[in-house]
């Protein structure tokens, strides 16, 4: 069984990434998206398996005008459920309440809210391939069921191919494309990642945050 252990990062470019807890491993992270947007994580596994997490930002938070924080910080909380062995899949059950974009009563894209997912790595000395496929139930927007997948390919330790699609299921602010994304992350010395994304590429964002760029700076270290 392949061990992940290269990528730090909690997401993909935006869908969860399935990643196993750790005791004592934390991870920062700061995301600066459009419109002068940044957000900050910061996740530890509080034991094997088991994962709690916490994020704020705000947008236009660097430019002109004023900042606009979120009216409540992210919680996300992650559990692998069954560890993936020969012949069957690992299984992840999940809570993010942390959106993307402007937040009035909702994130301009919604939050996952309640998750299941599953993956399976597949993996050799250089390349180390993480498909996975999940459901989930949002809170925001009247409460709706929606889909995601993932897919990384990470070429040794120093970096990475990343791609993900969400259907955003029963959304009235958008055109029924889903949301594709597709990134690449350089990795450093094991625990440091910087990554540069495109983000919405159907152009599926009925407003003006279609197409866009994010960065992501971030850190992981043990206790």
């Amino acid at each position: 069984m392949v061990i992940l252990v290269l990528i730090a990062s909690l997401y993909y470019v935006d869908q969860p990434y399935p990643l196993p807890p750790e005791h004592g491993v934390f991870n920062v992270e700061l995301r600066f998206g459009p419109d002068g947007g940044i957000l900050g994580y910061f996740n530890v596994g509080l034991w094997d398996r088991f994962g709690l997490g916490l994020s704020y930002g705000a947008s236009n938070l660097i430019g002109y005008g004023d900042p606009e924080f979120y009216e409540q910080p992210g919680v996300q909380i992650r559990l692998l459920a069954i560890e993936e062995g020969m012949f069957y899949p690992s299984l992840f059950f999940g809570f993010d309440n942390q959106g993307y974009g402007d937040y009035t009563d909702r994130y301009n894209i919604r939050s996952k809210g309640l998750y299941a997912q599953l993956s399976r790595s597949v993996g050799s000395a250089n390349l180390l391939i993480v498909p996975s496929l999940g459901v989930n139930y949002c809170f925001e927007s009247e409460n709706q069921f929606d889909m995601f997948a993932g897919f990384v390919a990470q070429f040794g330790g120093s970096g990475a191919f990343l791609i993900d699609y969400s259907l955003n299921l029963n959304d009235p602010t958008d055109r029924n494309k889903g949301y594709l994304n597709m990134g690449l992350r350089l990795l450093f010395y094991g625990e440091m990642y910087f990554e540069f994304s495109l983000r919405d590429l159907l152009g599926n964002n009925v407003g003006d945050q279609q197409f866009n760029r994010c960065i992501k700076l971030g850190v992981e270290q043990s206790f």
